[in-house]
């Protein structure tokens, strides 16, 4: 995010936001190892309190899987859980980043709008004069005064650059979040799931006419204001 403002509109059944789009890797089993050898560089695990994605021992010591294709990476978390998986150091326990398109929100953002672990989302790329969609999940807590950010699959689903290492995008991101979709933090959602879901939210809603038309009130040249906005200050400024 630049330094500055986010608006966010709450309209109908969903909340409307545009940013960029940073890539996360969080939740797959080879997202990070020692030496840097994952997907994503360690340090990006690392937060002020210690691991941040990275599950962590009692004596806070990033936990190591012992078996599998991806024996000797760290086990990668996202706050979207399985709650059937009892294990904690079991991968399948979280969302892969590589497969499942899935959203990061803040808390304090998502708890304002009523917004849960679980629920569903369409996310959209300005280019060329029209949008490419992807549904979406959201799937994982970010920091707080970061907005824009998604797994590499919801990356590639739009067609962008998916390297967490540096395939971040800056604007034309659009991030539409329906509150309340989904089943809550216990419940990991296929593919098949999220599309089907996702896709019947976004038709009700309005779909793609009704986006658009959000668009065109967000530019500084109409004379008119998007319904319900609200503004929350981006980086620092959050709190």
């Amino acid at each position: 995010m630049e330094v500055g403002t986010v608006p966010i509109a709450s309209i109908a059944s969903a909340v409307l936001f545009e940013a960029g789009l940073a890539i996360d890797a969080d939740g797959a089993p080879n997202a990070y190892g020692p030496h840097d050898k994952g997907l994503d560089l360690t340090v990006h695990a690392r937060g002020r309190k210690g691991w941040a994605g990275v599950l962590a021992d009692e004596r806070g010591q990033p936990v190591l899987q012992k078996r599998g294709p991806y024996r000797g990476y760290y086990v990668s978390t996202t706050s979207l859980e399985d709650a059937n998986t009892r294990r904690d150091a079991d991968p399948r326990k979280y969302v892969d980043a590589r497969k499942i398109p899935y959203i990061v929100l803040p808390s304090d953002v998502a708890g304002r709008f009523g917004i849960r672990l679980g629920d569903f989302a369409v996310v959209a790329h300005q280019r060329n004069g029209g949008f490419a969609y992807a549904y979406a999940i959201y799937a994982d807590v970010g920091p707080s005064g970061k907005l824009g950010e998604g797994s590499m699959a919801l990356a590639k689903a739009l067609g962008l650059p998916a390297n967490p290492r540096g395939g971040a995008v800056e604007e034309g991101v659009w991030f539409l979040v329906f509150p309340g979709s989904g089943h809550g933090p216990g419940k990991l959602r296929t593919l098949k799931e999220i599309n089907r879901s996702a896709a019947r939210l976004y038709k009700t809603w309005g779909g793609s006419k009704r986006l658009r038309a959000c668009e065109l009130l967000s530019q500084p040249s109409q004379p008119v204001e998007a319904p319900a906005a609200q503004s929350l200050r981006s980086k620092d400024e959050i709190r």
